[in-house]
């Protein structure tokens, strides 16, 4: 899981652990946490839980790893824009990824 030119670059076999083969991810940021929680699109509770985004996941290379824009997200919000590895949380059970974007 990393960061690169303001896209967040999630691994294949995260994809697969968590949602199989999917095209949208609803998603949401903490500010106070630095951390977006990202779910299926077919998570109804998630949706009503969170006001939530809906973004395209965008295949990146042969490996199936995808990407998604980050850019609007890291301007709004004054983050640092730097490529790097970020720290996450795959949550199986809830299926449910969590990223800390410092």
């Amino acid at each position: 899981m990393h960061l690169k030119n303001g896209h967040l670059i999630i691994d294949n076999a995260i994809i697969q652990q968590l949602w199989g083969d999917i095209t949208h991810l609803n998603w949401v940021f903490y500010k106070n946490k630095n951390s977006i929680m990202f779910c299926s699109v077919e998570d109804e509770l998630f949706k009503k839980l969170h006001k939530t985004t809906l973004s395209m996941l965008k295949l990146k290379n042969a490996n199936g790893d995808r990407s998604l824009s980050l850019q609007e997200l890291i301007i709004d919000n004054d983050l640092d824009n730097t490529d790097r590895a970020l720290a996450y949380i795959a949550d199986d059970g809830m299926k449910i990824l969590n990223v800390t974007i410092l």
